[in-house]
């Protein structure tokens, strides 16, 4: 089961990032509708603003659109090591001009739901990125069996913006000098002091994961355990 807390608004509020991609559920009397849409940020303590979805996204759920109106939030925080923050609020405004948007009341307490599922164990091994349209040096700071956690240089990393859900490859050295490659998305972006922190979802199969850490004599049971 993911583990849940209970705490104040204010501190995870302002870890959603500008832009980023929300969960929003419109409750009404027979259920509730959930779609995805654009949180635009917040002015402290007055209002959070996200992008009104379109009428056909909304569905039957565009006459529960409105002022007073309860919605439930679910978001992942920018520095939360895999958390998550839900919370239901209700509708403050809804603007149409010079853009529709929602204006929502900010919640005085969240729930935060951590996802991540297994432990990550520190690495300092040296690899390749392979992208798109370019690839990068630089370090697996931690993995698991389903991602890690890759630092590369700030002059490496061009438009980090852009680097967010691309497909991409890992490639490092095996034993006997032989390649070996990890397949992912890149999920999360981190700027650091020098680095930026990528965030890897690992699509390779976990008996595939297995073989590769082996490689690296990782203790397996490790990973396995529950995380804390």
């Amino acid at each position: 089961m993911l583990k849940t807390s209970a705490a104040g608004s204010g501190h995870h509020l302002a870890q959603i990032p500008a832009g980023s991609v929300i969960d929003i559920e419109v409750v009404m009397p027979a259920g509730s509708k959930r779609l995805k849409t654009e949180y635009i940020g917040q002015l402290d303590g007055q209002f959070l603003v996200l992008k009104h979805p379109s009428s056909k996204r909304l569905g039957a759920a565009i006459d529960h659109v409105k002022e007073g109106c309860t919605v439930i939030v679910r978001a992942l925080l920018e520095h939360g090591e895999g958390q998550v923050i839900a919370f239901k609020t209700s509708i403050q405004s809804i603007t149409s001009h010079p853009a529709r948007l929602i204006f929502l009341t900010p919640p005085a307490q969240v729930q935060t739901y951590c996802l991540r599922a297994q432990t990550r164990v520190p690495t300092l091994i040296p690899a390749v990125i392979n992208l798109a349209d370019h690839s990068c040096v630089g370090v697996i700071k931690d993995i698991s069996l389903s991602g890690l956690q890759f630092d590369i240089h700030h002059e490496d990393s061009n438009d980090t913006a852009s680097m967010k859900e691309q497909d991409c490859k890992v490639l490092l050295e095996g034993k006997n000098n032989q390649q070996i490659t990890l397949s992912g998305s890149i999920c999360s972006l981190h700027p650091q002091d020098d680095t930026v922190a990528l965030g890897i979802r690992l699509t390779d199969e976990q008996h595939v994961m297995e073989n590769i850490l082996k490689e690296y004599l990782i203790d397996l049971s490790i990973l396995h355990e529950e995380s804390s």
